[in-house]
């Protein structure tokens, strides 16, 4: 079984001004303020860019679930950004931990004009039989949590670098 996972805001910025400051190295480095530890690498430059950040996060997991990946998961993220348009940005997304059976694929997009609508869309599989579904729910949740702590690390990014 697969589970879905779906996310989304809007910030008032334009989706280029988003894009930017998502691709900021400062930006970066501050996403990785909000986890214990990490680092992060970026390839080419604007509009086509890759972005690796590698972290280490505490999550709330089940202990069933703990068992198998620990208290601290080590998160490698890997984003491609492109430009399609003038006001749309759009990244392939992958998510993996190191050690655990945990696949998660998906897709940012920027869209918008003076304001600018995230949506994050992803896949999440747990690669452990009878066990996996039951698991998935708890990775989509973590997840939803971490991404709140970005949508607002974005909007202080946004609302202090506006003003």
């Amino acid at each position: 079984m697969v589970a879905d996972l779906s996310y989304g805001f809007s910030l008032p910025a334009t989706p280029k001004t988003v894009f930017e400051m998502l691709t900021n190295p400062d930006f970066l480095s501050r996403k990785i303020e909000l986890a214990q530890s990490g680092e992060y690498n970026t390839a080419g430059s604007a509009p086509e860019l890759r972005i690796e950040v590698t972290r280490t996060v505490t999550a709330d997991l089940p202990s069933m679930v703990r068992k198998f990946v620990g208290e601290k998961l080590i998160v490698k993220e890997t984003q491609n950004w492109k430009q399609l348009g003038t006001d749309l940005y759009q990244a392939d997304f992958g998510l993996k931990i190191p050690n655990a059976p945990v696949d998660i694929a998906g897709l940012i997009s920027l869209s918008g004009s003076n304001q600018t609508d995230v949506s994050i869309t992803a896949k999440v599989k747990v690669n452990v039989p009878i066990f996996g579904a039951s698991a998935e729910p708890h990775v989509v949740e973590t997840i939803k949590k971490v991404l709140l702590d970005e949508q607002n690390l974005c909007r202080d990014w946004v609302t202090t670098k506006n003003n």
